[in-house]
């Protein structure tokens, strides 16, 4: 079952399209496959960064603990989606707390390994690093959206992000509102007051720890364009 799951985790991947049959193998044969139960902290920031992960199932948050003693929610990877690559490529330790608040199911490819074959081959970096570009755009329309659009846009539009990424039959989010405010960079109290209306109009439900999508189609229409 694990040669299964880490041989259709790499071949899926947009991190390796396009590499050849032999390098593919090499990635899944020294990769490991690691279950992790809710609530752990897989690393934390200033950890060395050992492993490129890819997500089989769940979701993993990425947050900062401040001076102030708050937490700083910086994103989330969903199933299907990689997390480390920056840190790995860069031997630069790992820039966030990394959490798993469901049980997920992580393939982690050792970094040395990563770094050694992209040196051999440089062509074999084209797909990782269009890959994080693709991931830097999605950032960007996330903050550009907060100088023209409203809090209800704003909020529909990452639900709408974060919910298209999952590979989830579920149609719902796991992200508080706590979460989704420091997301979004503004306060819990405006993203609880948009997430009402959006439920008093039948969009989504409101759950603890949890946003239910209950029409995908109203959903998109409350988003903006760039979502």
């Amino acid at each position: 079952m694990n040669d299964t799951l880490v041989r259709l985790a790499i071949k899926q991947s947009e991190l390796f399209a396009g590499w050849p049959d032999e390098a593919i193998a090499r990635l899944i044969a020294n990769a490991v496959v690691l279950v992790v139960e809710p609530g752990t902290c897989v690393h934390r920031t200033g950890d060395p960064a050992q492993y490129l992960t890819i997500l089989v199932t769940g979701s993993m948050h990425l947050a900062r603990d401040m001076p102030s003693g708050r937490s700083f929610t910086a994103g989330m990877h969903l199933a299907g989606e990689y997390h480390g690559l920056g840190p790995v490529l860069s031997r630069v330790p790992h820039f966030f707390n990394a959490t798993c608040k469901e049980k997920t199911v992580l393939v982690r490819i050792p970094a040395e390994l990563l770094r050694e074959m992209i040196a051999s081959n440089g062509r074999l970096s084209f797909s990782l690093f269009a890959a994080q570009e693709r991931r830097h755009f999605r950032a960007l329309k996330l903050h550009a959206s907060a100088a023209v659009d409203s809090i209800q846009a704003r909020v529909a539009g990452l639900l709408k992000s974060i919910n298209a990424r999952s590979l989830s039959s579920a149609s719902g989010v796991n992200v508080s509102q706590a979460e989704i405010a420091t997301m979004l960079g503004t306060r819990r109290q405006v993203v609880n007051r948009a997430l009402k209306d959006m439920a008093a109009e039948g969009v989504i439900r409101v759950e603890y720890g949890r946003v239910l999508i209950l029409d995908n189609d109203k959903l998109a229409q409350m988003a903006p364009d760039s979502f």
